[in-house]
């Protein structure tokens, strides 16, 4: 098992990497657009009228040949897209209030009467928040309009997307996925990915067994019992890991419950969220601590918010949580009884053995599409902290100083990784035989760290 150094080792050398990334792949792949990247910094004015540019009404747009014209405003970059409509993969958009640049396909735009640049009297607006974009109407005499690229481009045969469906937790270990979808560096990647939401492990079970979606994120002890179960998966890759300095999984008691007399009595309760990966935390917790299971009381929820209301109403000694709710439970000064800091384990993306099978180039682009998200995040997290406090499941009530995860670059779990989960589901039942890490794990198409370079749109 590892133990507290070598799990520092391993946050030292996951900030390495995005820094060897940063410094050796920042220009992308080292094969594509080195000398367009050159040229396009040249550019500073509208490539259909000539204006000088604006960053925050600036319009991108991303061509099959892999060039990417840049245009003032929404009017002029409409009145282009008018004669190059079968030449498009995507356009950005900046919003107005955060100064992002994202997928113009999820904006929402507003005609009002703020002129924007005044050499083409534009009075189109781009939202990345639909409420932002109703109090812009509201404030100067505007309304939402359609969006003025549509909704969806008709890509040129040679550009044709590769498809994806992920089921994706309300929780922050999504945040990748996300922003791959928001920027859009997935898009760049010829890919179109749908992530679907879900909330408990049963959910994503559920997804995958109705054939809803090619794989999901889910922690470490699900996916090895999903790998062996039907339909076959694989696991492909690491999400988001404990470090030494922040708990991923927790045991923790109310804020005047202290560890010796929590140990010490019988009969202690404790709200446990329903899961698999859940219910192994527990017990790992508990055996570390020298309880036995029968000692305590295990009042099962459906899911970490019920667990945390029960734990703050004082319902119960303690819960079982883990982030977002280990982070806020930490802000309040709650005690921790146990925790995975010095633990290896993590969350993960698993896949469909049958799309891997089938879509082995689809599946290629999709994970360096997704290293290009994780490297932006790691690289740039401030810029992405508004996605991922609407979309990372964090309660409002915690989003405050919330701090952003540190995300897992390319890496899959190791054999002494996963030999202690293994070995407890064998002892619990819920596996009957040994299976090869091979036949579990799927690492083939994790890229060189070296090799990954921001996505164009997130540079």
């Amino acid at each position: 098992m590892l133990n507290r150094k070598r799990l520092t080792m391993i946050f030292i050398a996951l900030v390495a990497v995005a820094l060897v990334a940063l410094l050796g792949g920042i220009l992308g792949q080292k094969t594509t657009r080195g000398g367009k990247e050159k040229r396009q910094e040249k550019v500073q004015r509208c490539s259909y009228d000539g204006t000088k540019l604006r960053p925050i009404y600036q319009v991108d747009a991303f061509l099959d040949d892999g060039s990417s014209p840049v245009f003032c405003s929404i009017y002029c970059a409409t009145r282009w897209f008018k004669e190059n409509k079968d030449k498009v993969i995507y356009f950005t958009v900046v919003d107005e209030i955060t100064g992002q640049r994202f997928d113009s396909t999820l904006g929402y735009f507003v005609e009002s009467d703020v002129v924007t640049i005044p050499e083409v009297k534009n009075r189109i607006h781009a939202f990345a928040s639909k409420e932002d974009a109703l109090t812009h109407a509201k404030q100067f005499n505007g309304k939402l309009v359609e969006n003025p690229f549509g909704r969806e481009f008709v890509v040129p045969k040679a550009a044709r997307f590769g498809k994806l469906s992920i089921g994706a937790p309300l929780l922050p270990d999504s945040v990748p996925l996300r922003l791959a979808i928001f920027r859009p560096i997935f898009k760049e990647n010829r890919l179109e990915v749908n992530v679907i939401p879900f909330k408990g492990e049963e959910a994503g079970k559920r997804l995958l067994a109705e054939g809803s979606v090619d794989g999901i994120i889910c922690d470490l002890p699900t996916g090895l019992l999903l790998a062996k179960g039907n339909p076959s998966v694989r696991i492909i890759k690491n999400v988001l890991r404990a470090n030494p300095y922040r708990a991923l999984f927790a045991l923790v008691a109310g804020e005047k419950v202290e560890y010796g007399p929590f140990a010490q009595e019988d009969g202690q309760s404790i709200a446990l969220p329903k899961g698999v990966g859940f219910r192994f935390y527990a017990e790992h917790y508990l055996k570390s601590m020298d309880i036995p299971i029968d000692k305590v009381v295990m009042r099962e929820v459906e899911g970490l918010a019920e667990a945390w209301d029960l734990l703050n109403r004082g319902e119960v000694s303690a819960a079982v949580l883990r982030t977002p709710y280990t982070d806020m439970a930490l802000a309040k000064g709650m005690t921790f009884l146990a925790d995975d800091r010095s633990l290896p384990w993590m969350s993960i993306l698993l896949l469909k053995q049958s799309v891997i099978e089938k879509d082995f180039e689809v599946i290629k682009r999709f994970i360096f599409g997704l290293e290009q998200s994780v490297l932006a995040l790691n690289l740039k997290p401030d810029e992405s902290r508004a996605l991922l406090e609407e979309q990372g499941g964090i309660p409002k009530e915690g989003r405050k100083g919330f701090p952003m995860p540190i995300f897992e670059g390319a890496n899959a779990p190791s054999q002494d990784e996963i030999a202690p989960i293994l070995g407890w589901l064998t002892e619990k039942g819920l596996l009957s035989q040994e299976t090869a890490y091979q036949d579990l794990i799927n690492s083939q198409f994790l890229p060189n760290p070296e090799d990954v370079g921001l996505a164009f749109c997130c540079r």
